[in-house]
């Protein structure tokens, strides 16, 4: 069964956040190379959510560390971050695949 992995992170700055979302998604084979599915959302100023789903919770768990990893190396630049994990129910897309939209 898929998961989901849902991560709200509130940056310090919005400058925070314009520098560090860029090099989330360059180092997103890095930190989450078992990942079928990744997403990030705007959803203010300083503000983004992150959506990764993986095939199973095995998958999910065996990236405990690098996304932990990724977390310390911008937590200089975050004032709060809080995830929620699941598993996944339904998923729809029409977007072609791409690094950005």
């Amino acid at each position: 069964m898929r998961v989901g992995i849902c991560a709200v992170l509130e940056f310090q700055s919005e400058e925070d956040m314009e520098t560090e979302l860029p090099k989330f998604a360059k180092g997103r084979d890095y930190y989450f190379p078992k990942a079928e599915f990744v997403a990030d959302i705007n959803t203010g100023p300083t503000s983004s959510l992150t959506l990764i789903i993986y095939a199973s919770e095995e998958e999910a768990d065996a990236e405990n560390n690098a996304r932990r990893k990724y977390i310390a190396s911008v937590r200089h630049h975050v004032r709060d971050v809080f995830s929620y994990e699941g598993s996944l129910k339904y998923l729809f897309n029409r977007l072609p695949i791409g690094d950005h939209l």
